[in-house]
């Protein structure tokens, strides 16, 4: 071979290599991408990018992942000539860029100004799009939250069409849903069932809304999924597992002019796997009474008539600790929470001299703790478990005190010191099988309560009530527009025969955005230790309680018309829904003998109703309003041969946005109509009362400062001055009596801060 030739053949394989390894590199090129949220500065996981090489060849759509990151294949000859970039994802403006360098580029997506898809995970198999949910779920979140200045749950849902609240200054804040009372609605908390129900209720003022996401409402009869107390509806307060951010801290401080002041702080830490968030505050509240005028004085008073006030003192420290680790497939996370509540009810100066008085404390202390564990795998296929364990203790003491030397002693008086203390001990597991494109979804489930009590009322030893279930339900798709969920529910309880309880649930797309829904479900309600056991006779009272209950049963049949209509600009919403209840053998507190009362189980007690409302959000405007109408038709109403009685109520929402300049402004009204009510007029007379109607309104407004790290807000609540409302008794030689019930504080002024920190990836 001559020296030219061989020249040239190894100066043809040096540029065949040369060539190999050059489409070697190119091919092996890769531009890296970062997607995040442009107001929160979080990623954006699972954001979707399409990219397409100007001068020719395939394009191709990719997905970050859950840190929002991912690496195009993209050869250098292809970024030199152009590749132009879409990204995209749901609630985000979708991002256009032309690449023309190998370096690596940040992109920040602005969340969209029409309303966003909600997820929901109450009732449902997987989390799921509210509109696509077979039930009718409210969502309040906290956005709501913040433009409210709402602190628990209890001002949270004063806006709310279908939900009365009542007040009690010692027992706190209750609640009715549908007409029906707040033993009959479930309160979860992550799906957790809240115990600790004083007379029958759960004290809204109890839950405080630091660190919750959202809260999930469904009205009607959830039985099959959460057993008891779910008749009149549930409530599912979600609770906030992390950011998505390397660290953040959050320190809200509240203060209104009567003399409240609330500080909490809110920590999450993310680094790869495992996400912590981490909440604790004080709420503290002075007192206050309708007396008193001008601004508080928190120093120590005089002995004298004004330290008796009608709205208690209270304290209150919480806090709330939340761990998740993320696999690929399997989650597990751990999340405990503590409250210490402490009222003080100071007495009047007691006569002839003046010189004592008793004091009385109420103190309540909540330790709640669960273990979470969730897997996905694969083809829809969800297994969801959880062990929780609530412990719930409140203790009452009375002091009989010396106003002239301060000196204290408890009060050796029957009836004056009290404890109660409950467990509730949840073990609960589901298997979901809801692949999105499969004609046929179902879950199975168990779910196993143990709860017990303990205290002077509650018999000479504690008691205990157990009970297992398993459910299970099924949604079919009948076709592409209509969907339907059968379910049932067997339990075995210690205590009582619990019926099997079945549902059923219709979910029909008409087109054009009208989607209907309609139901059956039957609910029921067991007796609580309380209604089973008490043993409450002093002086004053003697009431005993009855453990040959039944529980209550309920039928509800509910249907609902709504309208959704989105557009660049703005999404419009109304909707129409109806209700119907009927419970068997509703428990009552009735008289027996003589003086003593008992609890038994009477006749039907109905409630029927509606609401209409609508809606407009463009992210400048959110305007909603609407009415309802609630009727209830019980034993007294039947025997004295009454029609139903009804009421009405009426609500609004104004919110303005001025994005660029950072304001905000809020303004809510609600309308309550009369309600009717019973009173003792003494022990072996019940007559019904009517709580008369009243407005109430709040308004909010607020700016973020410091590059959106500071809103400052600031507004009043209850505006038209709501206190005392009247109560007038009807009937009989009682007709012109009455009375008043507590409501609001009245009028008050407040400032909000809010100090958001973040650290971006």
């Amino acid at each position: 071979m001559t020296s030219t030739l061989r020249q040239n053949l190894l100066f043809r394989n040096a540029l065949s290599i040369a060539l190999w390894a050059g489409c070697m590199l190119s091919a092996k090129a890769q531009v890296v991408v970062q997607v995040n949220d442009a107001r929160s500065g979080a990623p954006v996981a699972y954001a979707h990018l399409a990219y397409q090489p100007l001068a020719g060849g395939p394009g191709k759509t990719l997905v970050t992942g859950a840190n929002g990151r991912l690496e195009l294949p993209l050869s250098t000859s292809d970024v030199q000539n152009g590749v132009l970039l879409r990204i995209s994802f749901l609630g985000f403006k979708p991002v256009f860029d032309t690449l023309r360098t190998m370096e690596p580029r940040t992109y920040a997506l602005h969340p969209t100004a029409v309303d966003l898809p909600e997820l929901v995970v109450t009732g449902q198999y997987a989390p799921a799009e509210a509109d696509r949910a077979v039930h009718k779920v409210r969502v309040l979140d906290a956005a709501l939250f913040q433009r409210m200045a709402a602190n628990n749950l209890a001002e949270a849902l004063r806006n709310e069409l279908n939900i009365r609240l009542q007040q009690d200054n010692i027992l706190g804040s209750s609640m009715s849903m549908q007409g029906m009372g707040g033993e009959n609605v479930k309160i979860l908390i992550d799906g957790i069932p809240v115990v600790g129900r004083q007379d029958g209720n759960i004290d809204l003022m109890q839950l405080d809304l630091t660190g919750i996401e959202r809260a999930e409402i469904i009205e009607g009869p959830l039985s099959v999924s959460y057993g008891t107390n779910a008749l009149a509806g549930t409530i599912n307060l979600i609770t906030r597992k992390g950011s998505g951010l390397p660290y953040t801290v959050k320190a809200v401080t509240y203060a209104e002019h009567i003399g409240r002041l609330n500080t909490t702080l809110s920590a999450t830490h993310t680094k790869g796997r495992s996400a912590t968030s981490i909440n604790a505050g004080r709420n503290f509240f002075g007192g206050w009474d309708p007396s008193h005028s001008g601004m508080p004085s928190l120093s120590p008073s005089l002995a004298d008539s004004s330290r008796f006030q009608q709205w208690k003192p209270r304290e209150q420290y919480f806090g709330r600790l939340n761990y998740r680790w993320h696999g690929d497939r399997w989650t597990y996370g751990y999340k405990g929470e503590g409250l210490h509540d402490r009222i003080i009810n100071r007495g009047r100066p007691r006569a002839p001299y003046f010189e004592t008085a008793f004091d009385e404390q109420y103190l309540t202390l909540r330790l709640d703790n669960a273990v979470f564990a969730e897997g996905r795998l694969g083809n829809g296929r969800r297994i969801n478990a959880l062990v929780a364990h609530n412990r719930y203790a409140r203790y009452r003491n009375t002091w009989f005190r010396d106003l002239t030397t301060l000196g204290e002693e408890l009060a050796d008086i029957e009836g004056m010191q009290d404890t109660a203390r409950f467990t509730l001990t949840n073990v609960r597991a589901t298997f979901s099988n809801a692949a999105d494109s499969a004609k046929v979804r179902y879950e199975l489930g168990t779910d196993s309560n143990v709860e017990t009590g303990a205290g002077e009322r509650i018999g000479s030893v504690g008691q205990r009530i157990s009970d297992v279930a398993v459910f299970a339900s099924m949604e079919v798709a009948l076709s592409q527009r209509v969907t339907l969920r059968p379910g049932v529910r067997y339990a075995y309880n210690t205590r009582y025969d619990a019926p099997v309880i079945p549902s059923l649930n219709m979910r029909w797309a008409l087109g054009k955005g009208f989607t209907l829904r309609s139901s059956y479900a039957r609910g029921f309600r067991a007796p609580s230790l309380k209604e089973l056991y008490l043993f409450f006779v002093d002086v004053n009272h003697d009431i005993v309680g009855n453990p040959d209950l039944n529980a209550e049963r309920s039928h509800n049949l509910s249907t609902g018309l709504a309208y959704a209509h989105g557009k660049d600009k703005g999404m419009y919403r109304s909707e129409i829904n109806l209700f119907y209840n009927a419970i068997e053998e509703l428990i009552t507190l009735a008289q027996v003998s003589g003086t003593r009362f008992t609890y038994i189980n009477v006749g039907e007690f109905r409630t029927a109703g509606g609401t209409v409302g609508a809606s407009w959000d463009n992210g400048h405007w959110m305007l909603s309003g609407g009415g309802g109408l609630t009727a209830r038709y019980d034993a007294m109403a039947s025997a004295n041969g009454e029609p139903w009685i009804m009421s009405p109520e009426v609500r609004a929402s104004v919110t303005r946005n001025w994005m660029k300049q950072g304001w905000t402004a809020s303004l809510f009204w609600k309308y309550q109509g009369e309600l009717a009510n019973y009173v003792y007029i003494s022990d072996i007379e019940v007559v019904r009362s009517f709580i008369a109607p009243f407005h109430m309104a709040d308004v909010t407004v607020g700016r973020r400062v410091l590059g959106d790290r500071l809103l400052v807000s600031a507004g009043c609540k209850d505006l038209f001055n709501v206190q005392n409302v009247q109560a007038s008794v009807a009937g009989g030689i009682h007709s012109n009596g009455g009375t008043s019930v507590p409501m609001t504080t009245g009028r008050t002024y407040f400032l909000r801060l809010e100090l958001d920190l973040k650290k971006k990836p």
